[in-house]
């Protein structure tokens, strides 16, 4: 009978070696990868999907800075302050003041390597508007930054010839008393388990907005990948109750429910409209209206439809067709080709019906953001599997800088590490029995479809945890959770393009990161930012701190914090009252 370890060189190809090993190819991932060749460190980015086709496409709008190209009036602090007030004053101030500071250089790095962004005629980068910006800050590339802006990013590292690889699951973080020192994860194109050493991981893994079944997200990413693996190893995690729902997603058809509509539309002049022909933004933000910040939109929107205001897939119209056609193709071609595909649609011509969308993971992993460091030795984390930067509610246009910002800055500290670690040696009958453990579950032979399990639980994170939440019903999908965590769930025995044993790998990774949500969301007894409790409608200044998930043996328990104080220099731009108010009325 063959040995544990014969069977370990049969199913491995090969040990892949790297200073620092990156999981997660979309910008933040490549930008650190890009940061530490430049300081002559060996590094490996590993991406689950392929080497163009990262989450970072879909963010289309815009990415933030305060060049005060448009509004000369703007600057790093107004920034800062718009960014604390819309994430409920509960950010990392730190974090806010270094996203902020270090923006503009961001864009001029893009723009160094090749980044088209639409300019004025007299060459200035156009600014556009999005919601709770102060000034016009978000640059941008049509409607498609993201995708130019990973582009771009994907160009660098084929340059400098960094190792890249794709279509890699990586289920499992490799650990020594307490150090991470790799990953094992699984070719899913071969079927065959590949091995990672590093003395760094780092974890790029973005969000978990697909723990929602109407999300802005691909249906077979952001399944909380990082968290179940930084969860796994102890990780210390913040604020996993704040989630935002986008106001404006596309309702129908099937195919098409919860793809994103840009805020951009907003941005551009588009108003929204109820069934009755009402902007009704003006009951909920009539300074603001449509460009408010994104939870008060998507709140009003939910309103207007249980009011019964809805249109007839639940949701509202977006009107943009007071643009010239001309405007809407040069300032947002993705949009119209967007309703063009799926439903036909001259948005030049038509209203386009929307409604919120799960998008954002505003909580995460802690990290200590002056480093990129996690509460685990030798793991790092960088953009929205992470926590601390925008608090209760992401800013619009906020999400693209992150990971440039940090993506440099995080890369920059390991550089300055890295090579006084030591080398932590491959535990290979660590490595067997983690093997043999995920090879058990494909030899279930009566459990039920993962496929079908995972959009079970999505819906009951929607129905339960969703854009309005209350206590009752948020217990109500703890009880249920227990339910999903005893399912066996069949994986169709093989390991090379199995979707059954995908999902049964998503399903694992997204039941804890289910549960600190809900945990979390009890927790918070009040309304702030993204996070709106019926039964708690009022936002309170006792409940101004941060909700942490402690690892324990096992499981985890809920302890706070207080959040950090503001520095001085942006106190004076935070003029707004942060008393008690009542979210929705």
């Amino acid at each position: 009978m063959p040995s544990i370890y014969s069977i370990l060189e049969v199913i491995i190809i090969k040990v892949e070696q790297a200073d620092v090993l990156i999981i997660g190819s979309g910008g933040a991932g490549l930008r650190c990868a890009l940061e530490l060749f430049d300081h002559n460190v060996d590094v490996l980015v590993v991406g689950k999907c392929k080497k163009r086709d990262a989450h970072t496409i879909l963010a289309t709008g815009g990415i933030n800075a305060a060049l005060g190209t448009m509004d000369p009036q703007d600057s790093w602090q107004l920034h800062a302050a718009d960014t604390l007030r819309d994430g409920g004053q509960i950010n990392d101030p730190y974090a806010v003041v270094t996203l902020c500071k270090h923006a503009p250089r961001a864009i001029q790095e893009l723009v160094s390597w090749g980044a088209h962004f639409h300019r004025e005629q007299d060459g200035r980068i156009t600014q556009r508007f999005f919601g709770a910006a102060t000034y016009r800050r978000a640059c941008f590339i049509g409607d498609h930054t993201g995708r130019e802006i990973l582009n771009t990013l994907v160009d660098q590292v084929a340059k400098r010839n960094i190792r890249f690889k794709s279509e890699i699951y990586i289920f499992s973080l490799l650990q020594d008393r307490g150090r991470v020192y790799g990953a094992v994860g699984l070719d899913v194109r071969r079927g065959k388990f590949i091995v990672f050493h590093a003395k760094i991981v780092v974890l790029v893994t973005g969000g978990h907005s697909r723990m929602f079944s109407r999300s802005s997200s691909r249906f077979w990413e952001n399944t909380g990948d990082g968290i179940a693996l930084a969860y796994a190893c102890g990780a210390k995690f913040m604020d996993m109750e704040m989630f935002q729902f986008h106001p404006t997603g596309m309702l129908y058809p099937k195919e098409a429910e919860g793809v994103l509509v840009t805020e951009a539309v907003r941005g551009e002049g588009g108003i929204l409209l109820n069934s009755k022909g009402e902007r009704f933004m003006r009951r909920y933000d009539p300074e603001r209206l449509e460009l408010s910040a994104r939870d008060i939109v998507a709140r009003a929107i939910y309103h207007e439809v249980q009011a019964g205001r809805g249109t007839k897939h639940g949701g509202v119209w977006l009107d943009i067709t007071h643009k010239p056609k001309e405007y809407i193709l040069q300032r947002l071609p993705k949009m119209y080709a967007q309703f063009q595909h799926f439903l036909g649609i001259d948005i030049s011509r038509e209203h386009m019906e929307v409604g919120p969308t799960a998008h954002y993971s505003m909580g995460g992993v802690w990290v200590n953001h002056k480093t990129g460091e996690t509460s685990v030795n030798r793991l790092y984390a960088i953009g929205e599997v992470t926590s601390g930067v925008h608090g209760a509610n992401r800013l619009g246009g906020n999400s693209l800088a992150e990971i440039i910002v940090f993506g440099r800055l995080t890369g920059a500290t390991i550089a300055k590490c890295v090579k006084q670690l030591s080398w932590i040696p491959l535990n290979k009958l660590s490595l067997a029995t983690q093997i043999a453990k995920f090879k058990t579950k494909l030899q279930i032979k009566r459990g039920k479809n993962p496929v079908h399990i995972k959009k079970e639980l999505m819906q009951v994170m929607w129905d339960h945890v969703g854009v309005v939440r209350d206590g009752k019903t948020m217990k109500q999908a703890l009880r249920l959770l227990e339910r999903f965590k005893k399912m066996p769930l069949k994986s169709g025995g093989s390991l090379k393009m199995n979707e059954q044993l995908i999902a049964a790998l998503d399903v694992a990774n997204m039941l804890p990161t289910c549960e600190m949500i809900i945990r979390s969301a009890l927790h918070r007894k009040e309304s702030r930012g993204a996070h709106y409790r019926s039964d708690f409608p009022t936002l309170l200044a006792r409940w101004k701190k941060n909700i942490l998930c402690i690892p324990m043996q096992k499981g985890f328990r809920i302890a706070t914090r207080p959040v950090p104080s503001v520095p001085n220099e942006i106190r004076p731009f935070l003029r707004r009252n942060t008393a008690a108010v009542h979210l929705l009325e």
